[in-house]
């Protein structure tokens, strides 16, 4: 029997999609999902610029993965809402004032 992942806010469950994972000794990493297991109800999560010897097969439902925050999509370039009305630049010369 087929399962279906859960509908997780932030988490779109499809080969490639970006999120965070914690790994072993509780620690967050940008990661992607590499593989899924519909009959297991599993996806297989891989660490990114870790080697694929520590991919990690997780329950979809596992609260060991969430959603890719903010800050992180900032530092590899991603941008979640392309509309932001604050540019760095004003920031910037606002807070050297």
């Amino acid at each position: 029997m087929t399962k279906h992942p859960p509908n997780r806010r932030g988490i779109s469950f499809e080969v490639g999609a970006q999120l965070e994972a914690r790994d072993r000794l509780k620690n967050w990493y940008p990661a992607h999902i590499e593989d899924i297991d519909y009959e297991e109800g599993k996806v297989l999560i891989h660490f990114k610029r870790w080697n694929h010897r520590y991919d990690e097969w997780f329950c979809w439902d596992s609260p060991y993965l969430r959603p890719l925050e903010k800050i992180q999509l900032r530092k590899e370039g991603l941008h979640e809402d392309e509309g932001s009305s604050v540019s760095i630049k004003s920031v910037m010369s606002w807070v050297s004032r």
